[in-house]
């Protein structure tokens, strides 16, 4: 089925050279996990192309190989030949699962370790060349990730990752903190794949962003260095930046006078965190939930996009209280564990499939918005503001290298989202090809800046009307009457083939700011059905308008 409802249970097969089983127990709740029957038969399932591996509506496969057996292979010969059967399934799986995010594990191997001095251990050799193997597959097929369970285990330490009882009791290897790590790392994966990332994270200062308190210490009295205690603070701040290179936005929330947290952006030699990598700051002495509102409102964020990171519990709680949609972690008491405390926070909520263009500029963008807001302050009236920006609009259809933004865009847009279809990379992919659906993308700039790709609309022919499949737009640029624009463009190149235009509102819990779009771009009621409401555009006389707000206006058929 295309354009799956978000709240659908996620099906996932789990395949693998160990016994599965506790694994799937701990992701039931979420996702319906598939498991070949019998021990160890994942290769011939993956060779078997009628094996029920491939006919069971999958909408993900996680490839989870083990390493214990190596104890037992004879020689590096034996182990080659192993690696090679492997890889052979893995470029056939590849091949049938094009449509589906397949995430390939590291190994660690556990060869035998009854060796003298002088014999060579062939173990680094052949993790290497599975791991080259494995990213070069992941390279050339969009949908193939690296799964670096080999590096988890590292971090936790083999000794209590693994358990030999368990290995000889039920064939799986992992003790009871090395297979809550796996669960969690398959569960991270698949959240990466399957829900929306958080955001933004907004962060406190004191005992946080550093240590001590800047209005009582001072600059030089913070704790905050390359070095020493203070290095805990500065290698924090670093994983926050390394994050938002990545596309986390950052933004302060703070109780502290702003003259004092500036002097520590603007002095404080080991501050790694300037002011330039901020989207927002809230630096004063209200209540923190309230500037987290805010933050919303200013930023056209919802509540559930933030991160809030503070080393109070009181602060915690009460935001926790106020803001149920804003995830708040608990500060580390330890703040030597903060470096760890980043990353398996960036695991579990922040790191995306892909790394685009659009997420590595998403700090600049926010930035560039602030200015337009200002521009709007000064503006006599909407018409009047958007004529200040100097907008140009570019709208044709989706290009390849495009095809993983618009996946992007049609997992996580919410508000002004019409139907709030879900469609995967490979949905789209096949969605494209298909002769009676064009995807449409559009790209947005003015004079303070690109803002991307930042709409999508997929539009669906019939005998005598083209229908309104999706139609969703970023929420930074709501407001500048591109809706007005896109519509426009459509129905004037769809009016000399089509008598109508065709397109509903479908309710959801986010989607209210457009709920009434159609009706304001000049669509007729035809229906409603509970909360759902249908729509038709008479195209017979439909007129392209001038639009003369926008500075250009590019549209390719």
């Amino acid at each position: 089925m295309r354009g799956k409802a978000a709240v659908e249970k996620k099906k996932v097969a789990i395949l693998s050279n160990i016994t599965v089983d506790l694994i799937r127990q701990k992701l039931r709740r979420d996702y319906d996990v598939y498991i070949p029957e019998g021990f160890d038969t994942w290769v011939q399932e993956v060779l078997n192309p009628s094996a029920p591996l491939y006919n069971s509506s999958l909408d993900a496969v996680i490839v989870l190989l083990d390493g214990m057996e190596a104890r037992s292979w004879r020689d590096r010969s034996q182990a080659r030949e192993r690696l090679s059967l492997w890889k052979q399934a893995l470029n056939i799986l590849e091949g049938h699962m094009e449509k589906l995010p397949v995430f390939v594990t590291t190994l660690d191997l556990r060869e035998n370790r009854i060796k003298a001095f002088s014999e060579r251990s062939w173990r680094r050799e052949l993790e290497n060349d599975w791991y080259q193997f494995v990213q070069d597959l992941a390279e050339k097929c969009g949908h193939v990730y690296v799964f670096d369970l080999a590096d988890r285990i590292a971090d936790l330490g083999r000794a209590q990752a693994y358990s030999d009882k368990m290995w000889y009791m039920s064939s799986m290897p992992y003790s009871r903190d090395g297979l809550q790590l796996v669960s969690e790392e398959i569960r991270n994966a698949l959240g990466s794949a399957f829900s929306p990332r958080k955001k933004i994270i907004a962060l406190d200062l004191d005992n946080t962003l550093w240590g001590g308190v800047i209005g009582e210490d001072g600059v030089d009295g913070i704790e905050l260095s390359d070095h020493k205690e203070g290095q805990r603070f500065y290698d924090f701040q670093r994983q926050l930046l390394e994050m938002q290179r990545r596309g986390t936005l950052i933004a302060i929330n703070s109780k502290n006078n702003p003259e004092d947290a500036d002097k520590a952006f603007i002095e404080h030699p080991s501050m790694l965190i300037r002011k330039e990598n901020l989207v927002l700051e809230k630096v004063n002495w209200n209540d923190k939930a309230s500037n987290l509102k805010d933050m919303e409102a200013e930023l056209n964020l919802t509540e559930g996009s933030f991160v809030f990171i503070d080393d109070n519990p009181v602060e915690r709680e009460i935001v926790k209280g106020e803001c149920p949609e804003v995830l708040v972690p608990d500060f580390p008491e330890d703040t030597s564990t903060l470096l760890a405390f980043a990353e398996n926070l960036y695991r579990s909520c922040l790191r995306p499939l892909h790394l685009l263009k659009e997420d590595v500029e998403k700090t600049r963008q926010y930035q560039a918005e602030a200015k337009r807001k200002e521009e709007q302050r000064g503006s006599l009236n909407l018409d009047d503001y958007l004529s200040r920006l100097e907008i140009r609009a570019d709208i044709h259809r989706m290009k390849p290298d495009e095809l993983s933004r618009t996946a992007q865009l049609c997992g996580k847009t919410n508000q002004f989202n019409l139907t709030t279809k879900r469609y995967t990379e490979a949905e789209l992919l096949e969605l494209s090809q298909d002769p009676l659906y064009t995807i449409y993308t559009v790209h947005a700039a003015d004079k303070y800046g690109e803002n991307g790709l930042i709409s999508v609309v997929i539009l669906k022919q019939e005998d005598e009307a083209a229908e309104f499949d999706t139609f969703l737009m970023s929420c930074r640029v709501m407001g500048r009457k591109l809706e007005d624009v896109i519509l426009n463009e459509i129905a004037a190149d769809q009016c000399g083939s089509k008598k109508e235009l065709i397109g509903c509102y479908i309710p959801t819990a986010k989607n209210k700011p457009v709920s009434d779009l159609y009706d304001r771009l000049g669509f007729e009621l035809s229906g409603t059905d509970g909360g759902t409401k249908y729509y038709h555009l008479d195209l017979r006389n439909y007129q392209r308008k001038e639009i003369d707000a926008y500075a250009s206006i590019q549209f390719e058929s």
